[in-house]
């Protein structure tokens, strides 16, 4: 019988090792260079677990901006040749929420114990 492991139970299995052994039983440059490779792979486990819904908002929040759906990646250069020719104006209130939004998502992913995210989800 073949069973396939979840990667995101094998990540954190890998972390937890780093974390509870590895770091643990080395010192130096190899401790801090496990610490960081533990931290690259939360980073990644989040990645995967939030960052598809994250495009999808951010899709939706630039398709309703440029008034045109394309993919994601068409979308982000259409708004950046926007913002550069003037079409869009960089203070234009539906911008900022989209740029808010979509930066609270990057945090979220890479970094979300920091405080400001925290307080800017009304977390804290």
């Amino acid at each position: 019988m073949s069973e396939q492991i979840d990667a995101q139970v094998l990540i954190a299995t890998v972390v937890r090792w780093l974390r509870e052994e590895a770091v643990e039983a080395l010192s130096g440059a190899a401790r801090f260079d496990a610490r960081v490779a533990a931290n690259a792979l939360e980073i990644a486990a989040r990645e995967f677990a939030l960052g598809p819904a994250a495009a999808d908002r951010e899709s939706e929040r630039l398709a309703a901006l440029l008034g045109d759906e394309k993919d994601l990646e068409a979308m982000r250069a259409e708004l950046c040749q926007r913002l550069s020719s003037g079409a869009i104006d960089a203070s234009d209130p539906a911008l900022l929420r989209h740029l808010r939004e979509s930066v609270l998502d990057q945090v979220e992913i890479d970094q979300p114990r920091y405080s400001a995210y925290r307080r800017a989800r009304g977390e804290a």
